[in-house]
């Protein structure tokens, strides 16, 4: 009886002790939810910590920092954040901003960073264009328009005033897959980076079928267009620049030359010929 007796007692203490440690426990979590509370409403309600209103006419507020925009637009970066101004910088949602830039198409990468206590920094590093694209009226009566695009496939509009050396395309359209736009891009800086210095007077590349890049070449005060197949572009540019003047002589009509056989320049209209 004695040894029962004292079994109770120590499973009682051990219960008591078990209570005491879940009370404890319960109250430093009571606490701390609590003080999170508090303190959350203290990020949440001081003006301290309020990220400026945006001015009536530009939309800029004096706490939205923007780093690395040149091309893209400044004023659809700021309208992205046009809700966050005026509140707390504590609610400002960073994921869910940096997908809203990451879906502008100048903007390659971006970083939404808070600055204690009110201030929001936005890093963006915009797109590189590498050629413009010239796309074709797709109806009756439309109208060309002339775009950029980059190694990426990625269509670009400027947004502000920009200057631009590169070459232009044809051939991609703007509805077609990305994965296509970037093949036939690549294709394109494939075939420039080969030719190098002989490229200088290529004014614009085809490439309609990605197999067969045609350039439209200026020489002479005349421009012709080449059609250079898909590989020894360079050594098939070097074959017409040396040629050129007997095909003219031959064919001053001629304005389509075909290259795609290697040692051979064939004049549109006629037979393949050698040179």
């Amino acid at each position: 009886m004695a040894e029962d007796g004292l079994q109770w007692m120590l499973r009682s203490v051990r219960w008591g002790r078990f209570a005491l440690w879940l009370v404890a426990g319960i109250l430093l979590m009571v606490t701390t939810l609590y003080a999170w509370h508090s303190t959350e409403q203290f990020l949440i309600k001081d003006d301290r910590f309020r990220v400026g209103d945006g001015d009536e006419y530009t939309g800029q507020s004096p706490n939205l920092i923007l780093e690395g925009v040149h091309y893209a637009s400044a004023s659809q970066i700021r309208n992205i954040f046009k809700e966050d101004f005026g509140r707390s910088l504590y609610l400002v949602p960073i994921q869910e901003r940096r997908a809203q830039l990451l879906a502008i198409d100048w903007i390659q990468a971006a970083s939404v960073s808070k600055i204690w206590p009110k201030t929001v920094k936005v890093h963006v590093e915009e797109r590189v264009p590498v050629a413009f694209l010239h796309l074709r009226p797709t109806t009756r009566g439309g109208i060309s328009r002339f775009v950029l695009i980059d190694s990426e496939g990625f269509i670009l509009r400027p947004k502000v005033a920009a200057k631009f050396t590169l070459p232009v395309l044809t051939g991609i359209g703007e509805t077609e897959p990305i994965e296509n736009r970037r093949a036939r891009v690549r294709r394109v800086l494939e075939m420039l980076k080969e030719i190098g210095p002989l490229g200088k007077d290529v004014s614009e590349v085809d490439v309609a079928d990605p197999n067969n890049l045609t350039v439209s070449e200026h020489v002479e005060g005349t421009v012709v267009k080449l059609m250079l197949g898909d590989e020894n572009y360079a050594e098939r540019m070097q074959n017409f620049l040396a040629n050129y003047g007997e095909i003219r002589a031959k064919r001053p009509d001629a304005t389509t030359l075909d290259l795609r056989v290697d040692g051979v320049i064939t004049a549109s209209g006629e037979g393949r010929r050698g040179e």
